[in-house]
């Protein structure tokens, strides 16, 4: 995958995606302990389009990371760091009703890295 000024059209809810943007930039600078917070725009081999936001913070263990994309569900203490456990749930649900998906990297300490890839826009029947 490589950075990109190519155009990709996505066929997408504007403001559903800008939902999932702002969550996950949100997790990010929550869970960042301060440090930088980066997001890429890329394409992957099939045309699809990739965002990633990665923090460099305290990470997600590997026996919670399936679990945080569920409704109500968290990774650490609600009075360290506030929240519904909502908003990875919102995320999901959204990208994957845009027929997309969201990846997850971690690493206890090392940070996280939330990936989106959704779908290049398929010509559809003529109108």
């Amino acid at each position: 995958m490589k950075p990109t000024t190519e155009a990709t059209w996505i066929r997408a809810d504007r403001i559903r995606l800008e939902q999932v943007f702002i969550n996950l930039l949100r997790n990010a600078m929550l869970y960042g302990r301060g440090f930088d917070v980066e997001a890429r725009l890329s394409h992957a081999n099939d045309g699809a389009l990739v965002i990633e936001v990665e923090d460099h913070g305290i990470g997600i263990a590997a026996e919670d990371q399936a679990r945080i994309f569920n409704r109500f569900e968290r990774a650490v203490a609600t009075k360290d760091f506030g929240g519904l456990g909502l908003g990875l749930y919102i995320v999901k649900s959204i990208v994957e009703a845009h027929e997309g998906r969201v990846e997850l990297r971690s690493d206890v300490g090392q940070g996280t890295t939330f990936r989106v890839i959704l779908p290049a826009d398929r010509p559809g029947p003529p109108l």
